[in-house]
């Protein structure tokens, strides 16, 4: 494929005009498009490497789901750029995210009351059917009208056993850390006392980081405080009692219609509380710059008569600036399958120190090793056997992809860098750590990311 930039002006599936590039992420980009109704909006555009058919069926799975609490898609499908496939998702047009807001100032109690339900709300349902977020923070958190929507389409599924309960605790953990952000613009509750946060979200803050409540006690305290805002009895989809996990669907594969039977089971409501986040008034005239403290004051947390919700004081920024805080996540970055660097924006590795500078100095530059795999040496039963992969890059030309095998080398030679094709062509992928079981892919990909390798290394088994 060309540069990201390259195609702007092509038209995807003959509807979907790529206006212009908001962010290139790993291999995917973000495009402002016209959607439906002529609006503008964003598009997100994935380069497949065999994996399209999961994308899918997870995105199926999303929309069948039909959570209020989730950020829907207008269309999503499948098309070629360049004789490649891909895969596009055109989001839902939002009015404003939390990030933008709480660069502004914090939200009153009762916002962050309903922030909370909706969160909690959407991650209930994620959990039930089998998926994991990974990505709760503000500027994947909008507001469409009335309504608290989280990101969707960068869900994957929830590992088994022991590491998916812990994949679930991060996200309660990165929901309680958005509740501290939006009360008191602050990541951490160190230097804020236990009687400073206003009840009950003292609690849930603390118990959310450290892993000893999950949703479930969350969604009672704050019932308990602010009163149910759940209806009872409002599924989106008849209840059957034949219902699967959603991320059993996509594991398998299964077609739209076959989906759409993960949805058969009640999923809550969306979250309504008092105040809304978003007012009626929006006015994108009347944006204005807030001078943002860096100094906490409980008075301020605990006030409401400085309301800092998701209203349109900051819509003024425009479409196209609320866009390009979307795309600036870690875009599905710790996916069970292929998630690939595009050439465009290969993210910077970190550097070494100087005394590790000092001891790879004095070594000549180890020879990049190249590891072709053609389709063709893949015995039909290849995927009953283990060939995972840990790869950091991928490149388009080979020439490319050798030269950060070399620089790698330099910096982390116990990482084995290499060249790996699974096509015998490009795309060439800069693999490390040979070939390995799962569990071993897992544990070096987050391995190499906690060296400053890029946040979007994944894993793939390429057996299959």
């Amino acid at each position: 494929m060309q540069l990201w930039t390259d195609y702007e002006g092509v038209t995807i599936d003959g509807v979907f005009p790529l206006k212009k590039l908001l962010m290139p992420e790993g291999r995917s980009a973000f495009y402002t498009t016209a959607g439906l109704t002529g609006e503008p909006t964003v598009l997100r555009l994935i380069e497949c490497h065999f994996d399209e058919e999961e994308i899918l069926a997870r995105w199926r799975c999303v929309e069948a789901l039909n959570h209020p609490n989730f950020l829907k898609f207008e269309r999503f499908g499948q098309t070629e750029l360049d004789g490649r496939p891909v895969v596009y998702a055109v989001l839902e047009k939002v009015d404003t995210n939390l990030a933008e807001v709480l660069d502004q100032g914090h939200l009153t109690v009762k916002d962050v009351a309903q922030l909370a339900s909706s969160l909690v709300a959407a991650l209930d349902v994620l959990h039930t059917h089998g998926f994991i977020h990974e990505h709760i923070k503000p500027s994947n958190i909008f507001a469409l009208g009335n309504a608290v929507k989280l990101r969707s389409d960068c869900i994957r599924e929830a590992p088994e056993g022991e590491e998916g309960r812990v994949a679930k605790q991060r996200d309660v953990r990165d929901l309680a850390t958005v509740l501290l952000q939006a009360l008191t613009q602050r990541k951490s509750v160190e230097g804020i006392p236990d009687s400073a946060l206003p009840p009950p979200f003292g609690q849930i803050v603390r118990n959310g980081l450290d892993g000893t409540w999950g949703l479930e006690n969350i969604r009672t305290v704050l019932e308990r405080q602010f009163g149910s805002n759940q209806p009872a009895a409002q599924p989106t989809a008849p209840k059957s009692e034949n219902a699967v996990p959603a991320a059993t669907a996509v594991a398998e594969q299964k077609a739209p219609g076959t989906a759409g039977a993960a949805a058969r089971q009640s999923v809550l409501p969306e979250a309504q509380l008092p105040l809304p986040l978003l007012k009626e008034d929006r006015n994108a005239g009347s944006a204005r710059a807030t001078t943002r403290k860096d100094a906490w004051d409980p008075k301020a947390t605990q006030s409401d008569d400085k309301n800092f919700s998701l209203r349109s004081p900051w819509l003024g920024a425009g479409i196209v600036a609320i866009l390009l805080l979307l795309s600036l996540w870690g875009l599905a970055h710790h996916r069970n399958k292929a998630q690939q660097a595009a050439t465009v924006s290969q993210p910077a590795v970190s550097q070494p120190t100087a005394q590790s500078a000092e001891q790879t100095a004095a070594s000549p530059a180890p020879k990049p090793v190249t590891a072709d795999l053609p389709p063709a040496s893949l015995p039909e039963s290849a995927g009953s056997r283990a060939d995972w992969r840990v790869i950091t890059f991928t490149y388009n030309r080979r020439t490319d992809a050798e030269k950060k095998v070399s620089d790698l080398a330099h910096s982390h030679p116990e990482l084995e860098p290499e060249v790996f094709t699974p096509s015998g062509h490009a795309p060439f992928l800069v693999s490390i750590g040979k070939s390995m079981d799962r569990d071993a892919a897992y544990a070096l990909a987050r391995h190499s990311r906690s060296l400053g390798l890029p946040h979007d290394t994944y894993a793939q088994n390429y057996s299959r």
